[in-house]
């Protein structure tokens, strides 16, 4: 049994290659396939468990696979990093490329004996900008929860409204991100001084080319602290046609859910300075306004009570208003105009849902249809009476024996 140990532990300090200088044996590979074998479990392990977690803060499939692929690439990138370490293998030339300092390659060849003005400067190399790029990444996830867990363990608890609930958490994101980026940019060794002057530079940059950017983002600020519109409110623009209830407020753009369920992303600037309806600002209060024209010889007291009637049988339709609803009246119709061919009259209605309005005004355009049918109430059509003259000519030949 001794032998056995002793030939084993002798095959396990065999050397099997050479990188460099350095050789390698057969104990360092093992612990190389083992560490390579454990971060790949940890790996699917971490990936079940995110999405998990991703799928109960409500983060769209498609981000949650992109996320879930940079989360691979991380822990496998540290991964065989570690592997290497704890194997006490060399990297060699992988080892001095992430180490290579990147703003070598924009400088002059230096001079021999001339003293290197970087030398106490933190340089940038692809291994600090995977850990800059690793920090903003756990940044980004750790946001997300916070927000998950402040949402479910505390604004819901204190009934806050959706749309504050939304800002608050909005700044806790964007200030955590901003954190992330500080701390990414002085683990890269970046000095804000070189900050500043990026910033200064985007600036001009500002004026010039990303008008529309600085534009949608001023914007954004406006929407989020003036609040003319907000979660959940229903708005209508009109310029474009756009119906539909708001879903989220951003930085850059705004999403709508239309009424077929499309999400619409609306830039913020085109909100600020075009004429918008919101049906929901004060209120979810909507007048249903129902068209409808009778032949001159109806009678006009018999029209307006059934188009009472209709608007009375609807569960829809507010019958009697509430103290507390200002301006809002029980179904009244209205005798507009003598048409050409009709006697024209509206119908007007309040419903507690504007989001409802088309589906109600369909309802009611059905009841007044069968109404009219059982009173004999007559819809007309326009009608023209066309006149044909003969041309002179037809007239002669007309005329001639």
């Amino acid at each position: 049994m001794n032998v056995l140990i002793s030939q084993a532990l002798e095959l396990l300090q065999t050397q099997v290659i050479t990188l460099g200088e350095e050789p390698v044996r057969v104990i360092q590979i093992v612990w190389l396939i083992v560490t390579l074998a454990a971060t790949l479990t940890i790996a699917g392990f971490l990936r079940r468990w995110f999405r998990h977690l991703f799928n109960r803060l409500g983060i769209p499939q498609t981000l949650i696979n992109r996320l879930l692929a940079l989360l691979f690439l991380v822990v496998l990138i540290f991964g065989i990093g570690l592997a290497f370490r704890l194997a006490g293998i060399s990297t060699g030339f992988f080892g001095r490329i992430f180490d290579y300092p990147l703003a070598d390659l924009f400088q002059p060849a230096q001079k021999p004996g001339e003293p290197d003005a970087t030398a106490e400067v933190a340089k940038l190399t692809l291994a600090r900008l995977f850990y800059g790029f690793a920090i903003v990444f756990g940044m980004f996830i750790l946001s997300k929860y916070v927000q998950w867990v402040l949402r479910r363990q505390v604004l819901q608890a204190f009934q806050i409204a959706d749309h504050t609930q939304f800002i608050l958490l909005r700044f806790l994101h964007f200030s955590l991100i901003i954190i992330g980026i500080i701390i990414s940019l002085s683990t890269i060794g970046v000095s804000f001084t070189s900050v500043a002057l990026i910033f200064g530079g985007l600036s001009i940059g500002m004026g010039f080319g990303l008008q529309n950017i600085a534009s949608n983002l001023i914007s954004g600020f406006i929407l989020i602290f003036e609040r003319p519109i907000k979660i959940g409110d229903l708005v209508e623009i009109m310029d474009v046609n756009i119906f539909g209830r708001v879903s989220s407020i951003n930085l850059r753009s705004t999403i709508i859910v239309s009424l077929d369920e499309k999400e619409i992303i609306v830039p913020n600037s085109q909100l600020i300075t075009e004429a918008v309806h919101n049906l929901t600002h004060a209120n979810n209060l909507f007048r249903l306004r129902i068209e409808v024209g009778v032949s001159y010889g109806s009678d006009v007291e018999t029209v307006k009570n059934v188009l009472l009637e209709v608007a009375h049988e609807h569960p829809e339709v507010i019958k009697e208003p509430k103290p507390t609803m200002e301006r809002v009246t029980a179904p009244f119709v209205r005798f507009t105009k003598f048409g050409e061919s009709s006697l024209d009259f509206h119908l007007l209605v309040w419903i507690p849902d504007s989001f409802q309005r088309f589906d109600v005004a369909s309802d009611l355009h059905f009841m007044i249809w069968e109404k009219f049918k059982e009173h004999d109430i007559k819809i007309p059509f326009p009608q023209r009476d066309v006149h044909l003259y003969p041309t002179d000519t037809e007239h002669q030949k007309l005329t001639t024996p």
